[in-house]
């Protein structure tokens, strides 16, 4: 019989973005599995509300500060000890303070893993960082590049950095044929249809596809934009996107879906993928679309090119450049079957949730 864990997940944040999804994720895979579960958040919090609706066990906290709160860390470490829980999950930085004072606060008791999401800008070698970092029992990457990046802006020391990639669900692949997932969600039945996932943001890239677009307007094709505004952010991006298409006459050529909970109908949908923003750490989007068959255009920066192994199992264009990206879009629409539904699962058979909750456990027992 398998060893139970007593795994508490850290949010201290009030964001819904891929971090506390991949949070919320993992906590549910792993209850799944056995182990004794609980989420830490905000109340009213996003995560707190979906951890609601997945049954998942809770305990509500305050807000933090980013640095140093100590009061707030004795506690969460009181919860923490009440609960029995010897290892602490977390994703966002904003809770790396507060995590390394529980493992100091518990005399090293409590385990903390950082779960890296996003990429270092700089260089993280001062001094009050390099002590914090100390005391993470474990670093964990999703690909290589971060943990060499880790390796290169941090004085982490090596043998604590993992790579443990964020999980799919691989049941969660649609078992429709193109037309039905395109009738389901009212999409045009025989257009090829290039499609853009994610809130319309201007670091997602939907005007620079549209720049793209209006270089191919004599090639037959669609794109459709799949997504809504950030919450609360000014909507100046979709007014300029929905500006340029009126002044280009792309009316005909582009569609708007909102967001859509059932995701890989859409990616089954589409001919196509594109991930047109500057930079991904990781695309859940691509390894999401691969999954379902569908061969993905991505940017050749962030986490994209490796999870593309270099354009073997998909597209990369020059970052922010259209002229290269309708070139490779082009290419797409003249081969669409360049790389097959097998090869693309294939791939990324290591994202696998069953795979990834087994290295989580592999870490947290060592």
């Amino acid at each position: 019989m398998v060893k139970q864990l007593r795994i508490a997940y850290l949010c201290g944040t009030n964001g819904w973005g891929g971090l506390e999804m991949n949070q919320l994720k993992n906590a549910l895979w792993m209850q799944n599995r056995g182990h004794f579960v609980k989420v830490f958040c905000l109340e009213n919090s996003p995560i707190h509300k979906a951890a609601k609706e997945n049954n998942l066990p809770l305990a509500l906290i305050t807000k933090h500060k980013n640095h140093y709160d100590f009061i707030k860390a004795f506690q969460l470490l009181s919860l923490l000890k009440k609960d029995k829980i010897e290892q602490l999950i977390f994703r966002a930085t904003f809770d790396s303070s507060i995590a390394s004072s529980i493992s100091f606060l518990s005399r090293g008791k409590i385990k903390v893993h950082f779960f890296m999401e996003m990429e270092f800008g700089a260089s993280k070698k001062q001094f009050f960082r390099t002590i914090r970092y100390a005391y993470f029992s474990t670093w964990n990457c999703p690909l290589e590049y971060l943990k060499n990046q880790v390796l290169e802006n941090s004085r982490v020391k090596p043998e604590k950095i993992n790579v443990i990639p964020s999980g799919l669900n691989f049941n969660s692949i649609s078992s429709n044929d193109k037309l039905a997932s395109r009738i389901l969600l009212d999409l045009p039945t025989s257009d090829f249809l290039i499609g853009i996932v994610g809130r319309i943001d201007i670091k997602k890239g939907q005007l620079l596809a549209l720049k793209a677009l209006l270089l191919l307007k004599e090639i037959d094709f669609k794109l459709v934009l799949v997504g809504e505004e950030t919450p609360d952010s000014p909507r100046f991006y979709l007014k300029e996107i929905k500006l340029f298409i009126q002044e280009n006459k792309l009316e005909k050529k582009v569609l708007f879906l909102p967001f859509q909970k059932e995701a890989m109908e859409v990616f089954n949908a589409f001919d196509w993928t594109l991930m047109s923003s500057d930079s991904e750490t990781f695309g859940m989007v691509t390894i999401e679309s691969m999954a379902q068959g569908t061969p993905v255009i991505g940017s050749n920066a962030g986490g994209t090119p490796e999870l593309l192994e270099g354009g073997k199992v998909g597209l990369l264009f020059e970052t922010k450049n259209e002229i290269d990206l309708a070139e490779k879009i082009k290419s797409a629409i003249q081969n669409p079957k360049r790389f097959s539904k097998e090869l693309l699962r294939n791939s990324i058979e290591k994202f696998n949730h069953v795979k990834v909750c087994e290295a989580v456990e592999r870490v947290l027992r060592n």
